[in-house]
């Protein structure tokens, strides 16, 4: 009998205990969920009093755009491609969707955009630099790219700039990306002549048909075979022919580069 009632009282213990965690637990839950609405109602009130304060404010109505770029884009045009109005409120300007507007464009690089209170918005605009021209089909039109291989629009300066030529693509388009491993090393080639400072090495052509090098020319005529690596070593050991054939009075016809050793292949006029 002892036993039975020790069983009775541990048992109703154990219910009541049951309870009393099931009404804690319960009154947390409803602690919890009156917060929540709590801190909603708040961040509600303080978005709407925000709302009022600044992208309802009469006060902060855009008056002034001013848009510059670093190169050829007006500011008209700007305006245009980033879908700018003045007379809107300057809070209420997606400056997110601003940047993605122009970013999207082929010719713009970076962009950077800034509120001045209480009515004036200023957009500056870097725009890619073209390095070279690309023949990328037969018969096709020329896109000239960045250094980057970004594709930009034709322009009539862009004639005067080296051509990659040996390209077989389906189509190519403004704003895409050329990743072609010969363009890139072309790309490599330019910028490692520039980087040396050196006036005796100015492309006029890149040849991509060959799998095992690339065949440039330069503008004097002289007819350079690269391998596919080591662009700046290559180009210092270029300069180097070029201007011992100058102290001889030589004039080069080709220089082959693409052997290791330290001899370079040279014919001459």
């Amino acid at each position: 009998m002892v036993t039975r009632r020790k069983i009775r009282k541990s048992y109703a213990k154990t219910k009541t205990s049951r309870a009393t965690s099931a009404r804690r637990g319960l009154l947390v839950f409803i602690g919890v969920f009156l917060s929540v609405i709590a801190l909603c109602g708040a961040y509600l009130l303080l978005s709407y009093a925000g709302s009022l304060f600044f992208s309802r404010n009469p006060h902060f109505e855009l008056k002034h755009v001013i848009m510059s770029s670093d190169g050829r884009l007006t500011p008209s045009k700007l305006m245009e491609y980033g879908g700018v109005e003045r007379g809107v409120n300057l809070f209420s300007i997606d400056l997110d969707a601003l940047r993605e507007n122009l970013e999207g464009v082929a010719l713009i690089e970076s962009v950077h955009i800034q509120r001045r209170l209480p009515d004036t918005l200023i957009v500056r605009v870097a725009e890619r630099v073209a390095v070279a021209q690309v023949n990328w089909k037969w018969r096709g039109p020329s896109f000239l790219i960045d250094q980057e291989g970004i594709v930009l629009p034709p322009t009539r300066a862009g004639v005067a700039l080296p051509m990659i030529e040996g390209l077989k693509l389906d189509q190519l388009r403004p704003g895409e990306q050329l990743d072609d491993a010969g363009v890139m090393y072309a790309l490599e080639l330019l910028d490692a002549s520039r980087s040396l400072g050196t006036s005796s090495i100015e492309f006029e052509r890149f040849d991509l048909r060959y799998p095992d090098y690339i065949s440039a020319t330069l503008v004097d005529g002289v007819s350079v075979r690269f391998p596919r690596h080591s662009a700046y070593n290559r180009i210092v050991r270029l300069a180097a022919t070029l201007q011992m054939a100058r102290d001889r009075g030589q004039r080069i016809k080709t220089v082959d580069l693409s052997p290791d050793g330290r001899n370079v292949p040279v014919t001459y006029y």
